[in-house]
């Protein structure tokens, strides 16, 4: 019997500084800590390593214009470039080959005006309700010709907040439009939807015409790593408490069991400033534990793969994925 897919999903990443920081709504935590502006490639090695332990697969974000700061081709400022360049050089060397990585669009911030560069009065989730095929296609090719040009070819993106939620038809088909123009790829994948506590959650067909197919691959879990932002506990009974919302030790209950249980597919959602926990490091630990009480509880039940290994799963079985109803 094949095993269920499990996957997951790392937004908000970008080289060096932090887009959490770019768009925070307070310059301090809950309980008063400045928000951190940067963090180190260290973070990212340390990372890789638990990614590599585990064999865990799935989706990491590199946001090519962050907090519409520069871009990952010409620089950004106040970070030299040789940071960036490590930074690229981990995620094509230790990330591609267990995830997939694309944009979150251009800045996850403002909206770019794409004739001057400048960045728009709105954010980008504002900015794509009102947009079009016609408009997001150059949108979204500008953030995978960005990637490319680091020698990153996506064939999928992510959407900052709920970019497209409110234009979905557009947006699906300016993504398969915009994968095609830019990295020449006829299947391509994206992430907008939670569907959590949904029974039978699992990735479907979004688009399928012109010889091209779009897989919308949706989270199915929380992200129960984010409190760790506003707390300053790093012991290890709190570590446990994170980890026993998405599998207890045991492996008897938590959010991944429920998926299971229901006919669905556990992909995981969290944050690069999820697991950075504002400089602790927090997440990171919790991931690292959940992983390893999958390994001991659901080995043989789960297998961990790609966003390209899921899309490839979809697009090669279009009519046993179709899709759901909102």
């Amino acid at each position: 019997m094949d095993k269920t897919p499990i996957s997951i999903i790392i937004d908000d990443p970008a080289p060096i500084m932090s887009v959490y920081y770019a768009h925070r709504s307070s310059d301090f935590t809950d309980d008063g800590r400045p928000i951190i502006e940067y963090v180190s490639n260290e973070f990212l090695v340390a990372f890789c390593d638990i990614a590599e332990k585990y064999n865990i697969k799935g989706k990491f974000s590199v946001v090519p214009m962050p907090g519409n700061r520069g871009d990952i081709v010409n620089g950004i400022p106040g970070v030299p470039y040789e940071q960036i360049a490590a930074w690229l050089d981990i995620v094509r060397c230790r990330i591609m080959p267990g995830f997939a990585v694309g944009p979150e669009m251009l800045t996850h911030h403002k909206a770019v005006d794409l004739e001057t560069g400048a960045a728009l009065a709105m954010d980008e989730r504002v900015w794509s309700r009102t947009q079009n095929r016609s408009t997001l296609i150059p949108y979204i090719s500008k953030a995978l010709s960005l990637l490319r040009d680091v020698s990153i070819e996506a064939c999928g993106v992510t959407s900052p907040w709920d970019f497209g939620i409110e234009v979905e038809d557009e947006y699906v088909a300016a993504i398969s439009q915009a994968v095609w123009d830019v990295n020449s790829q006829g299947t391509a994948w994206y992430f907008l939807r939670g569907l959590h506590h949904r029974a039978n959650a699992k990735p479907w067909l979004a688009y399928d015409e012109n010889g091209r197919c779009v897989v919308s691959i949706p989270a199915t879990t929380s992200d129960h790593f984010w409190q760790t932002i506003n707390s300053a506990r790093t012991d290890d009974e709190y570590i446990s408490s994170l980890a026993d919302a998405l599998i207890t030790e045991d492996g008897g209950a938590g959010e991944i069991i429920t998926v299971l249980e229901t006919g669905g597919w556990p992909i995981l959602l969290t944050h690069w400033q999820s697991l950075v926990s504002n400089g602790l490091g927090t997440g990171l630990r919790a991931l690292e534990e959940t992983a390893r009480r999958i390994a001991k509880n659901v080995s043989g039940q789960v297998e961990w793969k790609s966003f390209l290994e899921i899309m490839d799963t979809v697009a090669a079985n279009k009519s046993l994925y179709p899709k759901p109803q909102f």
